[in-house]
């Protein structure tokens, strides 16, 4: 691939602290960012299923991201991808950048023009960088949280942003943040590829407000397969998969993850818990009530008969 010399008139800045991660148990690849900026998520960054994901900040050039995907794309390792943007860029100094392959191989670059504090680490399977921050510490804490924590991919990711906060943060505070993890391999059902893909574009606390999606992220994909088992004629796996869910839903808060463990619960024979759901529901969010209903014509239940036995 011919690569053109950068152009700066593209540049925006993003005062930010990121993380690039690989869980290699999974091959799981992941981003997390926050940022002063507003949409830092638009921004900053970039992944794509089955080839890597890149973080582009400071005086950033998107450009980092876009054709940092090709370069991986085409066989290039993170490191030489990395550095072969770097060489044909004018003005390397002003860039702060992390890439990760999804064979787990990763670099990260601080250029001596970044507002202080600024700087990266480097470990086995992440890198954390930032800039213009409160401390000195925060891309250390980020990395030693990550690497403290257990469990899924997005809550190690989230625990790494939530100890940049601890350790100062971006010195003229918080507005935005995003997430993102996707897999190492592309299935061909690009909608199951990207796992989580959240942002928060503007808040107070936008650290918190995506804590709080990503683990309602992670409710959503569990009883969504939930309730697939059920109406793909295996009632009693969504009734498993249920159970691993743990504690039942507000439903006046999220009545759709109601709704749909109705289904579930009436599909595998729980007609007295189902009943109980969507008494709930009738009292709390009517409208899903009457979503219900409707699902009878659409022949969406392989046994109708569920709606009868639930439904008041």
């Amino acid at each position: 691939m011919m690569l053109a010399p950068c152009r700066v008139a593209c540049e925006h800045r993003a005062v930010t602290y990121s993380i690039v991660a690989r869980d290699p148990s999974t091959g799981e690849m992941g981003i997390a960012t926050q940022s002063q900026a507003l949409a830092v998520g638009a921004s900053v960054p970039f992944c794509e299923p089955g080839v890597g994901v890149i973080a582009t900040q400071s005086m950033a050039l998107p450009a980092y991201g876009t054709l940092g995907l090709d370069l991986l794309e085409g066989g290039l390792t993170a490191p030489e991808a990395l550095a072969a943007l770097l060489s044909i860029d004018p003005h390397p100094e002003r860039r702060q950048l992390a890439m990760i392959d999804c064979a787990g191989r990763l670099h990260a670059f601080t250029g001596e023009a970044n507002v202080a504090e600024a700087g990266h680490v480097i470990g086995d399977d992440c890198a954390t960088l930032a800039n213009m921050m409160a401390t000195n510490g925060v891309w250390q804490a980020m990395f030693d949280a990550y690497q403290a924590t257990a469990g899924p991919l997005a809550e190690r990711l989230m625990a790494a942003l939530r100890a940049a906060e601890r350790a100062g943060g971006d010195l003229r505070g918080p507005r935005s943040a995003a997430l993102s993890v996707v897999r190492a391999e592309r299935t061909g059902r690009p909608w199951r590829d990207r796992i989580v893909d959240l942002r928060v574009d503007r808040a107070t606390d936008p650290v918190a407000e995506l804590s709080s999606l990503v683990s309602l992220s992670a409710k959503y994909h569990q009883m969504v397969e939930a309730f697939e088992l059920a109406i793909d004629g295996r009632p009693g796996d969504g009734l498993d998969a249920l159970e691993e869910l743990g504690e039942e839903e507000d439903p006046a808060v999220n009545p759709d993850l109601s709704m749909w463990r109705a289904v579930v619960l009436g599909l595998a024979g729980e007609t007295a818990e189902a009943r109980r759901v969507v008494a709930r529901l009738e009292v709390d969010a009517p409208a899903f009530v009457e979503t219900l209903r409707r699902f009878g014509p659409a022949g969406l239940l392989p046994d109708n008969g569920v709606l009868e036995r639930i439904l008041p």
